[in-house]
């Protein structure tokens, strides 16, 4: 069973701790349970209500009216809300919802409709990264098990991989840029994007995917001569050395531009050699994948 403690809830809703509390003894909402050690946690349950609760007093209703409510009236307001960004946090908080019960049909469900009314570039950077930002959050304070954020990044990984595989194929080229994560870094979603990103725009990509050891780059680059070479970082263990790993790949190819994006880059104080180019958001990585 899934356990949050009071500063998980404040992390995914936006309500603030103190917050909470004065609702949990004024209006009887959102009661902690508490461990046979007394220890206060939330279940799935609790962080559903959370964010429904955080959904509606962001959007201007009262927490008086709010806690007055049953969870069909609840729903049956939320419902009736059409603004587009009320609409599109309660996706994202139905895909959460989803990923804690490990419904993959209902998660599938979801990502299939909203792929089919805004296409996967819309849903990638509105939808999905939206929704990874929070499972993210969860992973890194282990309140999510692996099971749970494997089940449904595979779901998100299909749709990309389809989403490839009906661009149409590109005349015969050298490839020009090389994709990878480096070793220990296993999640791709973003890294695919990017891949997909680039194919539409009709770039030749030579894709290792997660987990690439040093020796396997330089080996694909001798044999294919890539113009470019792409790298995202994510999540790596905590013991990598960012700045290290940077200089020594910058060393091996001190004649190729290298790109660099990632979470990584914001979280902690990287140094971008003088052939390499740092992606502080996706804008800026659509931008230069344009530019090529």
């Amino acid at each position: 069973m899934n356990r949050f403690s009071i500063r998980d809830i404040e992390n995914l809703t936006g309500i603030k701790a103190h917050t909470i509390r004065i609702w949990e003894q004024r209006y009887g909402i959102m009661q902690a349970r508490r461990t046979v050690t007394n220890i206060r946690y939330y279940d799935a349950a609790d962080l559903k209500l959370a964010l429904r609760i955080a959904l509606l007093n962001n959007y201007g209703y009262k927490i008086s009216r709010i806690s007055s409510m049953n969870e069909q009236e609840m729903n049956s307001l939320i419902q009736k809300i059409t603004d587009k960004d009320f609409k599109l946090q309660l996706i994202v908080n139905e895909l959460l919802e989803a990923t804690l019960a490990m419904d993959t049909g209902h998660f599938e469900l979801l990502l299939n409709m909203y792929l089919k009314k805004h296409g996967m570039e819309h849903t990638m950077e509105s939808l999905v990264f939206n929704f990874l930002e929070k499972i993210g959050l969860m992973w890194m304070t282990d309140r999510l098990f692996p099971a749970q954020e494997h089940l449904v990044s595979n779901i998100i990984y299909r749709k990309l991989a389809l989403a490839i595989e009906q661009l149409p194929l590109q005349p015969a080229q050298t490839p020009e840029i090389l994709l990878f994560l480096p070793e220990g870094e296993i999640h791709d979603i973003g890294l695919q994007y990017v891949n997909y990103l680039l194919l539409k725009k009709g770039k030749q990509t030579i894709y290792l995917g997660p987990n690439a050891p040093l020796s396997e780059i330089q080996f694909v680059y001798d044999a294919k001569h890539p113009k470019y070479i792409y790298l995202h970082l994510t999540s790596i263990v905590e013991e990598f050395d960012g700045n290290k790993y940077l200089q020594q790949l910058s060393g091996m190819f001190p004649d190729t531009t290298i790109f660099v994006s990632g979470a990584m880059l914001t979280s902690r104080k990287y140094k971008a050699s003088s052939n390499m180019r740092f992606f502080y958001n996706l804008t800026e990585a659509r931008n230069a994948i344009i530019a090529l």
